[in-house]
């Protein structure tokens, strides 16, 4: 027990210097992108589970508070890769199943799915936490102890970076939404995966302060920032999925 409280902030400060102020690339695909097939099928499964991490201060332990945006984030997500797909060529198709009939009157099936985050954001990644502490023994035992919870600390959701207005935006960094992505194609004739896993990750800045510590307690003028970035956020991930998959060329 003593262990695993003097862990839980060496954890945290592992990544806060990153996570506060990584925002991902915001563009779409590049103009001249192609896509290699004419008629792709989407599958997407993303929920709405968001859970606001709240910083009081830059030191104190982060306050989790989970709650649902109401957004049917499965359909936008299906838009996105139709609005980013369409110019380079695409016809592109939301489906349900991987095999049924609408799937295999397609070229492909892009499955996307919502990958688990922790509170902070993050994928698990025990390499991360052992180059962010140092490496050593205190590091070794951070990633047995992160190993240990993952299925408790990482799930699917969106995560919202929620500062303190008082505390120290230079540590803490910038409010901010992310979403992680997993994408591969699969072929409709045979169900059988055509490319590897990928995984990658939205996040986009949410401009000015935030006045309440969750989103179920943010006025409707917050909620509509927070709204527009986590937006932001889904499609910065679904193109980066769309790349890192090899639907375009």
């Amino acid at each position: 027990m003593v262990v695993q409280q003097f862990l839980k902030p060496l954890l945290v400060l592992a990544v806060l210097g990153v996570s506060g102020c990584i925002e991902t690339p915001q563009g779409g695909l590049p103009t001249t992108a192609q896509t290699k097939y004419s008629r792709v099928a989407v599958l997407p499964s993303i929920g709405d589970r968001v859970t606001s991490t709240y910083w009081k201060a830059a030191l104190a332990t982060p306050e989790p508070v989970d709650g649902t945006l109401g957004w049917k984030v499965s359909a936008e997500a299906a838009s996105l890769v139709r609005a980013q797909l369409a110019p380079a060529g695409a016809r592109v198709t939301p489906v349900t199943s991987l095999t049924g009939s609408a799937a295999r009157q397609n070229d492909i099936v892009l499955v996307i799915e919502q990958t688990p985050l922790n509170i902070l954001g993050e994928a698990y990644n025990p390499g991360r936490t052992f180059l962010g502490l140092g490496g050593g023994l205190f590091a070794l035992a951070a990633m047995a102890e992160e190993e240990r919870t993952r299925d408790e600390k990482f799930q699917p959701r969106f995560v919202l970076w929620v500062r303190n207005p008082d505390a120290n935006k230079a540590l803490i960094g910038e409010n901010a939404c992310t979403v992680g992505l997993a994408a591969t194609l699969v072929d409709p004739a045979t169900g059988a995966g055509v490319t590897e896993r990928v995984q990658v990750k939205g996040r986009t800045i949410i401009p000015g302060p935030l006045s309440a510590p969750d989103w179920r307690g943010m006025p409707k003028s917050e909620k509509a920032r927070v709204m527009t970035a986590c937006r932001s956020a889904l499609q910065s991930a679904v193109s980066q999925a769309l790349l890192a998959v090899g639907i375009v060329k």
